[in-house]
């Protein structure tokens, strides 16, 4: 049922009256501001924050931000083998994709997830072997 609105014997809709908790008589007050600053707690009840909390909390958004730059890292890495591989398969030139490879498997960000970091680095040798059998094809 919708608040304020109630079915009538017909079926159809009554305004439904509103009962509220407070009586009539009870005026409506706005708080002044001396009320209103003797609510809010006194300053030496809220726990101070050290600065060990700070550099924590500080350190745990380091943390996800290297994992989602390895990540982006590693997903461009696989891209770029991808595109190794189809201009191999292509008998095109493979190149601009060895260069892209090159470029991405000098050293990055490291993730700070330990699976993460594992993963990226078995990609990251992947990489550079081709580089240099790319390299050593070239020659």
């Amino acid at each position: 049922m919708v608040d304020g609105v109630k079915l009538d014997w017909a079926g159809g809709l009554a305004p439904q009256s509103r009962s509220s908790p407070r009586s009539s008589a009870e005026p409506f007050v706005i708080a002044n501001a001396a009320t209103a600053a003797a609510a809010r707690p006194a300053p030496a009840t809220i726990p101070a924050i050290g600065m060990e909390s700070i550099l924590l909390l500080q350190a745990m958004g380091d943390g996800a931000e290297r994992d989602r730059a390895a990540r982006k890292r590693g997903a461009a890495m696989i891209a770029a083998l991808s595109d190794l591989q189809r201009a191999l398969l292509a008998d095109g030139d493979p190149s601009l994709a060895l260069r892209s490879l090159s470029e991405l498997a000098v050293d990055g960000p490291l993730a700070d997830d330990p699976g993460l970091a594992a993963v990226l680095r078995t990609v990251v040798l992947r990489a550079r072997i081709e580089v240099a059998r790319g390299e050593r094809h070239s020659q």
